[in-house]
C-alpha cells in the first residue's frame, strides 16, 4: 500500500511539474514572476521534479524488494536523487539552461536563478 501511495504521489507531483514547466497559463507561469524569488524557481525547475522521481523509484523499490539486482539499482538511483535534492536545496548551484523551459530562457530575469 505504501508503495502505491509513493508511486501515485510521485506521478501527481510529476504531472504538476509538467503543467508548471509548460507554462501555458498565467497561473502555471506564476513561479517565474520576478517577485517569486530564486528559491521558488529552483524548486520548480530542479527540486520538485527530483522529488517526483525519488518517490516513483522508491515505490518501485518497495514493490521489487524480492528482486535483489533491481533493488540495488533502484536503491542507488534513489540515493543519487536524494543527494541531488540536498545539493540543490542547500548549495547555491545554478540551474542548467537545459532544465529551463524555452519560454523561461527568453525572459531577461531568467539568469537570476
Amino acid at each position: 500500500m505504501a508503495a502505491l501511495v509513493m508511486i501515485l504521489g510521485g506521478l501527481a507531483l510529476a504531472g504538476h511539474n509538467v503543467w508548471q514547466r509548460r507554462g501555458r497559463s498565467s497561473l502555471a507561469r506564476a513561479w517565474a514572476d520576478p517577485g517569486a524569488g530564486a528559491l521558488t524557481r529552483r524548486a520548480v525547475l530542479v527540486v520538485r521534479p527530483l522529488i517526483a522521481v525519488v518517490l516513483v523509484l522508491g515505490g518501485l523499490l518497495v514493490l521489487l524488494e524480492d528482486a535483489e539486482a533491481a533493488a540495488v539499482v533502484l536503491g542507488l538511483a534513489v540515493l543519487a536523487g536524494l543527494l541531488l535534492i540536498a545539493a540543490w536545496t542547500m548549495l547555491p548551484l545554478p540551474v542548467p539552461s537545459a532544465l529551463q523551459p524555452q519560454w523561461y530562457r527568453r525572459r531577461s530575469d531568467a539568469r537570476v536563478v
